[in-house]
């Protein structure tokens, strides 16, 4: 069955066929859409087929799988702060560029959805195959597709382009496009690399000389057509990266900044995190670390500052669990699951097991991700912490000692007895990543 008989029969009986669900569901056929010289994209492929793309039925998940433990929630970036100590790009880091923090439903939800140069969207989530085409139907219509131009109209595009693309020029290439015959330098210059070069020498000078501080957009273009970053570009051109990056601060707001997350090192949990919130988006403070440092690990790392004083986790360590216990009993609190089940203290309790012998009432245990001590020497306890040492779902350790998930699944959450056969493959993947009772987590 070609593209078009598929587009017919999917349409005729009102399945969804936006680039989201027929990514799940025929990814050859969406891939052979974008594919060759010159694509002609879902959107072609839709009218071809006789189906209006602004009428077509739109599917989207409703949660995203967290692919350290499993869990499936609507948004898992707390989850990802809470229970792994991660942000969201140390996240996209290890388990891949294009792995989500959010479900499709959640930002199909809150896209904004505004017209780019006069047209109206007929997707509702940005992707590489919805930026390529955006690209096509532009390069149809006869708009300009200079970079420039489209900040103005359409920086949503743009942005996109840069995201999934690395650079406009390779979002025009991808849509089968030349950008050396869509682009619209100034007279008289064509962008080269010892060009690009040399710009940058002169905008440095002229930053130095408070004559000029902010980089044109046609020269931010030029260096990520010729370079990977702006700090290889500096590189080539005997700068430092200070260089070109725009100062809005002075020193005394930088001192003043790095001695309050200073006094932070002394604070624990929920304290902490909210003097932290308090003081990093506090009158420009954001923008002062991204300027100077790029993020609050790297000004904690050049300070000399503890990590756990910059952490977002709330909860890093038992400590911090146990200082927030101590407040909630000074305040006279009740220290049951039923008044903390919603908080992101019980999430840290359950998830790790820490301070559960001083609630009134036992802990539930959540069948996905259980609590466990790394020193009992109980079987069920160190397979748990085999999966947060390696940072594996369920099914990906149950794969690797050749026993079944529900099996695995099943001797971890204390509902069966392992056999004989399972407990030699299980130790055998334990003493392969050296994974020993006394470890902690």
């Amino acid at each position: 069955m070609d593209i078009t008989q598929w587009i017919r029969s999917r349409a005729a009986t009102g399945q969804p066929l936006n680039l989201h669900a027929v990514a799940r569901e025929r990814p050859d056929l969406l891939e052979l859409a974008f594919a060759g010289p010159t694509p002609r994209g879902w959107r072609r492929s839709l009218m071809d087929a006789g189906v209006d793309p602004y009428k077509i039925v739109h599917e989207y998940e409703k949660d995203v799988q967290c692919a350290v433990c499993g869990i499936s929630l609507a948004v898992i970036g707390t989850h990802l702060q809470i229970c792994h100590d991660m942000t969201g790009e140390e996240y996209r880091r290890e388990f891949g560029a294009d792995r989500e923090t959010s479900s499709e439903s959640f930002r199909a939800s809150h896209f904004g959805g505004r017209p780019i140069a006069g047209i109206a969207h007929w997707e509702q989530l940005w992707s590489r195959h919805y930026v390529i085409d955006w690209i096509l139907r532009l390069h149809d219509e006869g708009h300009d597709l200079n970079f420039q131009n489209l900040v103005n109209v359409g920086r949503p595009l743009t942005a996109g382009g840069l995201l999934h693309f690395g650079s406009w020029d390779a979002a025009l290439r991808a849509a089968g496009l030349n950008p050396d015959l869509l682009r619209h330098d100034p007279p008289g210059r064509q962008w080269t690399r010892q060009l690009v070069i040399d710009s940058l020498r002169d905008f440095a000078k002229l930053k130095k000389e408070n004559r000029r501080r902010q980089m044109s957009i046609s020269l931010d273009m030029a260096i990520r057509r010729y370079f990977p970053t702006r700090q290889a570009a500096c590189l080539a051109a005997g700068l430092k990266y200070e260089e070109i990056t725009l100062a809005r601060f002075k020193d005394e707001a930088v001192v003043k900044l790095v001695a309050a997350i200073r006094a932070l090192e002394g604070l624990k949990g929920r304290e902490r995190r909210l003097k932290l919130d308090a003081i990093y988006y506090h009158d420009g403070n954001q923008q002062l670390v991204l300027d100077h440092y790029g993020s609050l690990q790297v000004l904690a790392a050049r300070e000399g500052i503890a990590p756990r004083a910059v952490s977002r986790a709330m909860y890093r360590d038992e400590a911090d669990v146990q200082h927030d216990l101590d407040v909630l009993e000074r305040e006279g609190s009740s220290l049951t699951p039923d008044s903390l089940k919603n908080g992101a203290l019980y999430r840290a309790i359950t998830a790790n097991g820490w301070g559960t012998e001083r609630l009134t009432a036992k802990v539930r245990q959540p069948t996905l991700y259980p609590p466990c001590n790394p020193h009992s020497g109980q079987l069920r306890d160190r397979m748990i912490l085999l999966r947060r040492r390696l940072r594996i779902c369920t099914d990906a350790a149950a794969g690797k000692t050749g026993i079944s998930r529900k099996t695995w699944a099943n001797i971890e959450n204390g509902q069966v007895k392992a056999r004989e056969t399972s407990v030699e493959k299980i130790e055998r993947l334990l003493e392969e990543h050296q994974i020993h009772v006394s470890a902690a987590l």
